[in-house]
């Protein structure tokens, strides 16, 4: 999978520096516009071992075969997370969220990149983030897939018009299941319609089930932000 992926170093005006590695569309037409999904990785790998790390980017896995580059073109953007750090919504840990929000606006000039487009998903870790990235920056992203992860309930009332479809195992004994119930149960006192699949007799590690979703990447692919 890395040897389709473009590996880029993000830099701010303070110095600041992102790794993070990018896949165009099967037959890219610069004419057209595509959407970009961002990919969390999830913990585990080495966070010094930027390569590894993208084990963890299970949509990014997923999207980037043959058959659903063909299926579903799109851009495809995975972050490298420094060591120490996450993507932000787990309480008291540093997060590197503004440095990606950056790095994706930086791409707003890619040719083909459609900005209404924008969706963020990720399991875990990942999870945690792609709540957190809707939750602080709504006005980037068109859906989310925040799958094993949660966020403060408190946010809830700033997403009720991004599309989002959680999933979540009811056995998970990393992240407890009413991070996900929360959100959800919030959003809808918000006013909100989001979907949300949880699996009665499953733990953490529910991305396969997730992956045979049907319809999960029509559903994403279809949002878009006014």
């Amino acid at each position: 999978m890395a040897q389709l992926f473009e590996s880029r170093t993000y830099v701010n005006s303070k110095g600041d520096t992102l790794f993070y590695h990018l896949l165009k569309p099967l037959n890219f037409d610069s004419a057209k516009k595509y959407p970009l999904v961002v990919s969390l990785p999830y913990g585990g790998q080495p966070a010094t071992d930027k390569i590894r790390q993208m084990e963890g980017a299970v949509a990014a896995e997923a999207l980037s075969t043959d058959i659903n580059r063909a299926n579903y073109p799109a851009f495809i953007f995975i972050p490298n997370c420094p060591p120490g750090s996450g993507w932000g919504g787990i309480p008291n840990y540093p997060s590197v969220d503004s440095l990606v929000y950056e790095a994706i606006s930086s791409l707003d000039k890619e040719p083909g990149i459609d900005v209404k487009r924008r969706y963020v998903t990720g399991l875990s870790r990942g999870g945690y983030g792609a709540w957190h990235f809707i939750c602080t920056r709504p006005d980037m992203f068109a859906a989310a897939i925040p799958v094993s992860g949660g966020e403060d309930p408190k946010l809830a009332s700033r997403i009720v018009n991004i599309p989002v479809w959680a999933f979540h195992g009811a056995k998970d004994k990393n992240v407890p299941v009413s991070g996900s119930r929360d959100m959800i149960n919030a959003i809808k006192k918000a006013g909100g319609n989001p979907r949300y699949t949880e699996y009665p007799n499953e733990g953490h590690n529910i991305w396969n089930q997730v992956s045979m979703t049907p319809g999960l990447w029509d559903w994403l692919l279809a949002q878009k932000r006014n």
